[in-house]
């Protein structure tokens, strides 16, 4: 085998693994998406089958801020909610069933109203030094607010 033949089988074989390793973390994040949006999806399609007129969730969309009144202004633009969006997509590219509101449409609702709201989770203070006034850091997250309309069915 020349240097030709073992260079092309060198690189078979990292293709291989890269695909095994890209299709564990699909799998991995599908199922993540799954234990993340299942209780919702249940939620909607039981409110569907009672024969509700309108279905209301709340959904994490980010975490914000840092107690930490030391460092810097105390801002920290907080990092994604868990299910909404992945740090690194070029790693694990979220699956297409990760769109929850989409999947709730499919139900049989329609999106009438979202609206997102900051919850504060908790606040610190300190003196600034050198200076008066205080230096404050507030801790919270923002969550969607989404109503959905029964649709009606076509005649």
């Amino acid at each position: 085998m020349g240097f030709q033949e073992r260079w092309q089988s060198r690189q078979d074989e990292l293709a291989a693994r890269a695909e095994v390793r890209e299709t564990a973390a699909v799998e991995q994040w599908n199922e993540f998406v799954e234990r993340f949006q299942g209780p919702i999806l249940e939620q909607a399609r039981l409110a569907f089958e009672r024969g509700d007129g309108w279905f209301e969730t709340e959904i994490d969309q980010r975490s914000s801020g840092s107690l930490n009144p030391y460092g810097n202004t105390g801002l920290d633009l907080g990092s994604p909610a868990v299910a909404k969006i992945k740090p690194d997509q070029s790693a694990a590219p979220p699956s297409p069933r990760s769109d929850l509101l989409s999947r709730i449409e499919d139900v049989g609702w329609k999106l009438h109203t979202a609206q997102y709201i900051h919850v504060q989770l908790g606040e610190e203070s300190r003196d600034k030094w050198l200076s008066s006034g205080q230096r404050v850091a507030i801790k919270g997250k923002i969550v969607g607010m989404y109503l959905f309309e029964r649709v009606a069915p076509a005649r």
